[in-house]
């Protein structure tokens, strides 16, 4: 008989909001800091998303105490034009830094046309397409990556050379929801194998490989194993830009300066490099023609003939901007081994802060 799966448990918005600042605060950031870190998280959960959301909450706070991450950054411009900045965010928590960063490509963005902002010593910044979507609330085109601790080898080898270095891209719409793209460049990020193991679920194939090389579905591959590149070479390559965009164009660590030994001692500086584009079409178009023509897109995406048992064709991020507005209504649903985690953090922490759980008919 097939184990029994465990329903998720929703858990009201404010309770998680107050939750994370708590954590955060208690861990040394400052109100602002927090309040930052734990909206970027669940946003994240809100939308349905597995991983980089609410569950991250208490391995960044643990982190930050620790010392592993600066609790009170000095986040700053080292290098300005017009249309770019280049941010030192003096080992801040990737989300504070990379929420800074953004506004700013944005600003460049209104006032020019175009903002590039690329990002030195920083932490993980959790999901990319939460940025992305930052710029289509303010109807700007928006794009970032990262890079970040190795977990992908090149075509070929078997020493993990990369991050999972995601691409997000945001696109706004009038009528429908943005198009928000949030891919890792592995056939899936390694946090949702990570969930599978603390599931009890088994690992799918062709989701990784250990450390020879060879396709593997045993957890205990999973630490020293490494991810699977999307469609083969294609994606190393996708890969390898990434890096370029986040680490050696932006001058932070890159490749094998993020080793697994180093990535996993907090004190080790972190040193992870962001890259955030901010277009304003404008530049090309009125803003009028050029959303009506988004909304064109995306009802010739939705109006086309549909595969036999397909229901309807959905747009990039569809499907989490519904699960977010039903999520704002109904409450969050949280995994239950991530249910446990929290409740488990608030413990050994003292946390005041309880989870509400929603009632359910």
């Amino acid at each position: 008989m097939a184990a029994e799966i465990e329903p998720a448990v929703r858990v009201t918005v404010e309770s998680l909001r107050a939750y994370g600042v708590e954590a955060f605060e208690r861990a040394g950031l400052p109100p602002e800091g927090a309040a930052i870190v734990t909206e970027v998280q669940l946003e994240a959960s809100l939308r349905g998303q597995p991983t980089h959301n609410v569950g991250s909450i208490p391995g960044y706070a643990k982190r930050i105490k620790a010392g592993g991450t600066n609790a009170r950054p000095d986040i700053r411009v080292v290098r300005e034009s017009g249309v770019h900045a280049l941010v030192d965010g003096d080992n801040g928590q990737g989300q504070w830094v990379s929420v800074v960063a953004t506004r700013l490509a944005m600003d460049k963005a209104r006032a020019t046309g175009i903002g590039v902002v690329g990002v030195r010593n920083s932490n993980h910044f959790g999901a990319a397409g939460h940025y992305a979507w930052m710029a289509t609330q303010e109807r700007l085109i928006g794009l970032c990556t990262t890079n970040g601790g190795l977990v992908l080898a090149p075509t070929g080898g078997i020493t993990p050379t990369f991050g999972n270095n995601p691409l997000g891209v945001g696109i706004p719409a009038r009528r429908h929801h943005p198009i928000v793209l949030d891919i890792a460049m592995s056939v899936v990020a390694q946090g949702k194998i990570a969930l599978q193991i603390a599931e009890g679920k088994p690992i799918p194939p062709g989701w990784m490989v250990d450390k020879l090389g060879r396709p593997s579905t045993n957890p205990a591959d999973f630490a020293e194993g490494f991810g699977v590149p999307i469609a083969g070479h294609k994606g190393y390559g996708l890969t390898l830009v990434m890096e370029t965009l986040a680490g050696l164009l932006t001058g932070a660590a890159f490749g094998w300066d993020h080793s697994r030994e180093r990535t996993r001692n907090f004190s080790n500086l972190a040193d992870i490099g962001h890259f955030f584009l901010a277009i304003n079409p404008a530049l090309f178009l009125g803003e009028d023609e050029f959303l009506d023509r988004v909304d064109r897109m995306i009802d010739e995406v939705k109006a086309g003939e549909k595969a036999e048992g397909v229901a309807e064709v959905f747009a990039p991020g569809e499907p989490e901007m519904r699960a977010r507005a039903h999520n704002l209504r109904e409450g969050v649903p949280i995994l239950p081994s991530t249910y446990r985690a929290l409740l488990a953090f608030r413990e050994e922490w003292g946390l005041a802060t309880e989870l509400e759980a929603v009632a359910t008919a």
